[in-house]
């Protein structure tokens, strides 16, 4: 600051003399030449030393040395080391002004050295940068556009204002009284100019039209306020720099003060330049308001300014074209009984898919039907014989026999490909793709399927249950659902809580179900309300495939004690398969039924399995699990070779001892998870004989190869080639066992008393005639499907509401951003295009957000399939509601929202029927995409390739919507494509809605066009009369044949095939 004080103190003084001596004037006009160079006076001593140039010369201008720089902080270019100079300023250091006008662009004039700029008509300033009159302005290039040849463009105006719009310039006259005192002969000026698009102003000082010195503004707000007798424009920047011209007036001229250091130093910014009607304009900045303040004694310089632009009359400040016809209030009513509508419809469906509480302390069930529920209970004993199950010329199963009474347990075991889960499914009358032979009695009678059905639960081996109601919704929903329709609620409810209590699942009631990602309940319990969901409707005989299958030790026990539990207290029959249990769960059984290829190996007590195993002369280990012993045992047997050409007697002695010897044979190689090779095995197997090693390690290749290709052979693959030895042995030793005897000769008994006359005392209950009697009233009504399917889809939805928020949120998003970049569209040649561009951009958005639905079927296909198979509900009632409930909120309320949103944004006809004609087609649009989706989703197993199809056909659709491809040119031949596109139905009625009435006006240099939108839009191969017919009726005649077509394959192909 001290240094600022110096210099300021030097000031003054060089001010007094310039006033008192005409010498000095003088002076400085002679030296107007020489200030010119003194920017080159360096040391350039190694370009002297390699330049021959006479002595005098100056060197060569390149403003990417340090030794030059451009004037007014121009740009300095890197390729070629020249200043860019800005509007005015012309000269290889840009300090040189030019005249003319600035309507002349790169044309202008240079001012000669030493004289003043004789500005064309119209135009002022001390570089001829202001325009005074319109007519100056003729001709100006349209917003800084340069000029073609011949080109001229009209109604332009010389905008005085004050307020930058495009490139605004200033010439305005130091109005300080001190300073127009000390140079009475020299007036002081400023020009001062401003970029809006660069957000940057330019300054420079002149005195007698000499520049002094120039500052450059950035980060500059430029900005008009408004009084009531007065305006007033601001110009606020943040920072500035500025720089002496050399040789020139308080620069150094003479040797006189020069403020460069100070220039450089201290003027920082902020600075500001304003201006108010009636007093002037000011230039402020902290620095120079102190050097001012401190010399001359006002706060800040003061200005007399005289401003001006060359815009099109359109581009002034305040100019507001004829507005449009406002219907503002009458969208708003639109769009707000839109927003009515989506509300009440959300507040239907939460009503309808709300979870009731209070059901757990409210039953009271009546009187009249507290008995009756377990009186409905009918006790069915299954005998089967000779079951038989042929695919092709491969037979699965073969004459399987057994027997299984009320209040006992079957478990079917068996090896993987044991063929324990076919012969579950032909127990339980499942639809087989085979050939099904053999004899089923239901307490000794033939029954029929449809009967069958009636009295049976099935429960599979996969849980496919709801992963987003509670425990006590999926059992409740069964029960709703199967139980006749006669039954009172309060009963359903009251048989719901007493089967979750019989399973043990009451505690878990409000637990949700949870899936992989979101676990909820073990996966015992979900086992367990998969029981439920079946013994809620009392059936005689339950099956169950493989239902410890996944679980751990303990809830596999927990699972099996609850089906004991089930059997033995309330005297059902329980048939099920297992794989391999330990031995707790094996003590649990009754019923004991091993199977190894398909093959019967034992059917009875299963207590007397080991004396059975004892007798054929394989007995079980002490201490060893009987049920890991029988897969072991068929397993070993099954390992042998099939062919007879390989009889057992190649086997070693050693071998023969181990099968002999099961203890040892088990430490032996198993493929049924034993496949720990004990070292005598394999020393045995291995071990050379006295004549030749190389002839036994000959022998086992070929011993192994045999194994290897009678594995793979056709008879092999084809089940008609005879079993191995070992295991045929297994199988003649049950068939000729007192067990098997005994069997055949009890259902033999059980069928005989059946046909017996009615007076027998032994008659066994006509479970099919009892049930029929007991429980023969209809099921739920198809109104009672469909609310409580409705109610089910509805909770799903909103319980994972993810995909439902992620519709809704980017409805509203990409109507803001539609908003945003189409906003306030103009009736022109643009604004035809951004509309066209809009309504393909929106169906492009909902079309291809659809494909969103491939997973809602996809998801519960095979709960369907399953739900479907055991008689829950009819396949249109599944069907209605997952259209209702779970399209129609994905598909109808999002376009609601983003018409609601968008359609007074982007600003399109204000009138209230083409509004709704607009929501119309979105919604009609989206439904029918909707339907497409759901149809793929049906009938495509796989979401890859449903997903797939589904972008293929958007694409072929988007194809011929008529933006892409011109109807006109596919000729007749083609046309039909754009009939079958619904994106062209969609996008016709969208354009014809809109455009169809507009008059477009383009001006463009002075040209006024006007064009009917109509016109434009025949050329585009649209029809402006095809809004109701086709486009709309289409839209609906593809919605209702996608939606028929989806209910026809789900009625008639997706259905459960085993």
């Amino acid at each position: 600051m001290a240094s600022f004080r110096r210099r300021g103190m030097a000031l003054p003084a060089l001010l007094a003399l310039l006033s008192l001596t005409s010498s000095a004037h003088g002076a400085q006009n002679r030296s107007t030449l020489r200030s010119s160079f003194s920017a080159y006076e360096y040391d350039l001593s190694p370009l002297a030393v390699a330049n021959t140039r006479p002595e005098k010369c100056p060197p060569c201008f390149n403003c990417q040395l340090d030794a030059f720089d451009c004037g007014q902080f121009g740009e300095c270019s890197a390729y070629d080391g020249q200043c860019k100079c800005p509007p005015g300023w012309a000269g290889i250091d840009c300090l040189t002004p030019q005249c003319d006008s600035l309507a002349d662009g790169d044309r202008r004039r240079q001012r000669d050295p030493g004289q003043k700029c004789d500005c064309k008509d119209g135009w002022g300033g001390a570089n001829c940068n202001v325009c005074k009159t319109d007519d100056a302005c003729v001709g100006f290039p349209l917003a800084g556009r340069p000029l073609e040849d011949g080109e001229e463009i009209n109604n332009m105006t010389c905008y005085k204002g004050g307020v930058t719009v495009f490139e605004n310039h200033q010439i305005c006259a130091v109005t300080n009284r001190k300073i127009i005192d000390m140079l009475p002969d020299r007036p002081p000026e400023i020009t001062f100019s401003c970029n809006q698009a660069a957000a940057s102003c330019q300054f420079q000082f002149w005195t007698a039209q000499e520049e002094s010195f120039y500052c450059a503004l950035d980060q500059c707000a430029m900005g008009m306020e408004t009084g009531y007798d007065s305006n007033t424009t601001r110009y606020s920047c943040d920072s500035i720099k500025c720089k002496c011209v050399p040789g020139r007036f308080i620069c150094g001229e003479n040797g006189s003060v020069d403020i460069s250091d100070f220039l450089k130093e201290e003027i920082k910014g902020p600075a500001s330049f304003s201006c108010k009607t009636g007093q002037g304009c000011q230039f402020e900045e902290p620095a120079m308001n102190e050097l001012i303040d401190t010399m001359f004694g006002d706060r800040y310089i003061t200005l007399q300014c005289d401003g001006g632009e060359c815009l099109h009359y359109s581009q002034v400040p305040g100019y507001e074209p004829p507005p449009k016809p406002d219907n503002s209030r009458f969208i708003a009513l639109s769009a707000a009984g839109a927003g009515l509508f989506v509300i009440i419809a959300t507040a239907i469906f939460w009503y309808a898919g709300r979870t009731r509480s209070g059901d757990f302390g409210g039953i009271r069930l009546p009187e009249n039907e507290t008995a009756r529920l377990m009186s409905e209970h009918v006790p069915a004993s299954l005998h089967f014989s000779g079951i038989s199950y042929a695919l092709g010329n491969r037979t699965i199963l073969d004459s399987i026999s057994g027997t299984v009474k009320p209040g006992q347990l079957m478990a079917i075991m068996g090896a993987s490909g044991a063929g324990k889960s076919t012969f579950l499914d032909i127990l339980a009358r499942k639809n087989k793709r085979g050939v099904v032979s053999g004899r089923t009695l239901v307490n000794g009678r033939e029954v029929a399927d449809e009967d069958f059905k009636k009295m049976m639960g099935f429960v599979d081996q996969e849980d496919t249950l709801m992963s987003t109601l509670t425990v006590y919704e999926t059992v409740l929903y069964s029960a709703l659902l199967r139980l006749p329709r006669e039954m009172s609620l309060e009963a359903k409810k009251f048989r719901t809580l007493e089967t979750m209590h019989e399973l043990g699942i009451l505690a878990i009631k409000d637990s949700r179900i949870g899936d992989s990602g979101r676990r909820s309940i073990s996966g015992g319990e979900k086992r367990r309300v998969s029981i439920a969901c079946e013994l809620v409707t009392s059936p005689s005989i339950l099956f169950l495939d493989e239902p410890t299958s996944g679980l751990d030790a303990y809830n596999a026990l927990s699972v099996v004690s609850s089906l004991v539990t089930l059997a033995r207290n309330y005297n059902r029959t329980v048939v099920f398969t297992i794989h391999q249990p330990r031995s707790n769960i094996v003590s649990l059984f009754d019923r004991l039924l091993v199977l190894a290829q398909g093959k019967m190996i034992y059917s009875g007590d299963a207590d007397k399995c080991g004396e059975y195993l004892e007798a054929i002369g394989h007995p079980c280990p002490p201490g060893f699990n009987i049920a890991d012993y029988l897969i072991d045992l068929t397993m070993h047997a099954s390992m042998e070779p099939r062919s007879l050409e390989s009889p057992p007697t190649e086997l070693s002695t050693s071998e023969a001892t181990n099968v002999n010897d099961e203890e040892r044979g088990f430490n032996g190689g198993s493929t049924s998870g034993h496949s720990k090779t004990s070292s005598s095995t394999e020393e045995t197997e291995l071990q050379p004989r006295a004549s030749s090693v190389a002839g036994s390690a000959s022998g086992y290749v070929r011993k192994k190869t045999s194994q290897l290709l009678q594995a793979i052979s056709p008879n092999a693959l084809s089940g008609e080639g005879p079993l191995a030895p070992r295991l045929q042995a297994l199988v003649d030793s049950f068939a000729d066992s007192d067990i098997n005897a005994s069997l055949k000769e009890e259902i033999a008994d059980v069928a005989s008393t059946a046909n017996a006359p009615q007076s027998a005392s032994n008659q066994l209950p006509d479970a099919a005639l009892e049930t029929s009697i007991t429980r023969g009233r209809k099921r739920a009504s198809w109104g009672t499907q469909f609310r409580i399917l409705s109610g089910r889809a509805f909770k799903n939805l909103y319980r994972d509401p993810a995909l439902l928020a992620a519709h809704y949120i980017a409805a509203v998003l990409v109507a803001l951003m539609s908003g945003f970049f189409f906003h306030h569209l103009s009736n022109d040649i643009a604004g035809f295009q951004n509309r066209l561009g809009f309504f393909f951009f929106t169906l492009a958005l909902f079309g291809f957000s659809c494909l969103s639905s491939l997973s809602l079927f996809a998801n519960e296909r095979l709960l369907f399939m399953r739900e479907r198979a055991n008689g829950y509900y009819s396949p249109l009632t599944y069907f209605a509601s997952k259209v209702l409930f779970d399209i129609l909120p994905l598909r109808v309320v999002p376009p609601l929202v983003y018409g609601g949103i968008v359609y007074g944004l982007i600003g399109l006809v204000p009138e209230v029927a083409t509004f709704w004609k607009f929501i119309l087609v979105l919604v009609l649009f989206n439904l029918t995409t909707a339907s497409v989706i759901l149809l793929l989703s049906i009938a495509f197993a796989s979401t890859s390739v449903a997903s797939l199809v589904g972008t293929l056909i958007m694409l072929f659709n988007l194809l011929f919507a008529g933006l892409l491809i011109n109807r006109q040119t596919l000729g007749k031949r083609w046309e039909w494509l754009n009939v079958c596109s619904f994106f062209h139905a969609a996008y016709e009625a969208l354009a014809v809605n809109e455009l169809r009435y507009l008059q477009l006006r383009e001006t463009k240099y002075g040209v006024d066009i006007d064009v009917p939108a109509a016109a434009i839009l025949s050329t585009f191969g649209l029809q402006s009369q095809s809004f109701w017919w086709p486009d709309i009726a289409l839209l609906g005649i593809f919605f209702g044949s996608f939606t028929i077509i989806s209910y026809l394959i789900l009625h008639f192909y997706v259905r459960e095939k085993r």
